[in-house]
């Protein structure tokens, strides 16, 4: 079990233990993914970002989401998110981002629509993604291409069997 730790409580010690946790799993994006990559994603996205940290039982950090909101805060964008392999499973993917939803909701009600990216030749999570947003644009980041992802907040609320009001 996964305990959040939202960006409102974060202190110093938390974001030195994202950076090593990220820097630690980054790989998972893409294979290609460099140490430079990172580090360039990691002084160019934390000034801007929230981050909700996911402790496990012993206070470990197991997981981590990373995400910002446009300018008129309809719309947020999930940067990344990350779980260790031990946390991983379909139950716990469906439970965890029913749980960042719900989190997002409660922090900002103007919540509109949700955004998210996945580099295009990674067949798996362009097809997990699909069951539940729609391919919405193809960017070049990095030297790499990735799809980009929308899911209109009703809708996924009903995906995720979230009753509202």
């Amino acid at each position: 079990m996964l305990y959040a730790k939202p960006h409102s409580v974060l202190q110093d010690s938390d974001y030195a233990r994202f950076t090593r946790f990220y820097l630690a799993n980054s790989e998972e994006f893409d294979q290609q993914y460099m140490l430079h990559d990172a580090l360039i994603h990691l002084i160019s996205t934390l000034p801007e970002t929230h981050l909700l940290l996911l402790d496990d039982e012993q206070g470990q950090l197991g997981g981590y989401g990373q995400y910002r909101y446009t300018e008129d805060r309809k719309k947020v964008f999930i940067d990344s998110v990350i779980l260790e392999k031990s946390h991983r499973s379909s139950r716990v993917f469906f439970a965890g981002f029913r749980d960042l939803v719900l989190h997002l909701c409660q922090e900002n009600p103007e919540i509109q629509a949700l955004q998210f990216h996945a580099v295009a030749n990674n067949r798996y999570v362009n097809r997990l993604y699909s069951k539940f947003a729609k391919h919405t644009d193809t960017q070049v980041r990095e030297g790499r291409t990735e799809h980009v992802y929308t899911a209109e907040l009703d809708e996924l609320l009903d995906y995720l069997k979230i009753k509202t009001s």
